[in-house]
């Protein structure tokens, strides 16, 4: 490997795929059940939502995003960057 090339992530199986989409289309139903709820947050769920579906779907996201009450606070969890999106350390 030629040094400063970028390394390709390694493919998901099918059955992983479908855990991490499994998983975010389950923390949707309950943040919507939270929307109802007045004792279960919302927000919460969805961004766990959000981080399964930009490793699986990333089309999925928008819909979320544009929601008026959580779409601004998943916004800036997200350019808080803690899902690995800074910058990398470079190792002398």
């Amino acid at each position: 490997m030629v040094d400063g090339s970028i390394r390709s992530r390694p493919k998901r199986s099918r059955a992983a795929h479908w855990a991490i989409d499994g998983m975010g289309v389950t923390l949707v139903a309950i943040g919507g059940v939270g929307v109802v709820l007045p004792g279960l947050p919302t927000t919460v769920f969805w961004i766990g939502a959000v981080a399964c579906f930009l490793k699986t779907r990333p089309w999925a996201v928008r819909p979320l995003l544009k929601t008026p009450v959580v779409g601004p606070a998943i916004i800036g969890f997200l350019r808080w960057r803690p899902l690995g999106g800074g910058r990398r350390r470079r190792t002398p």
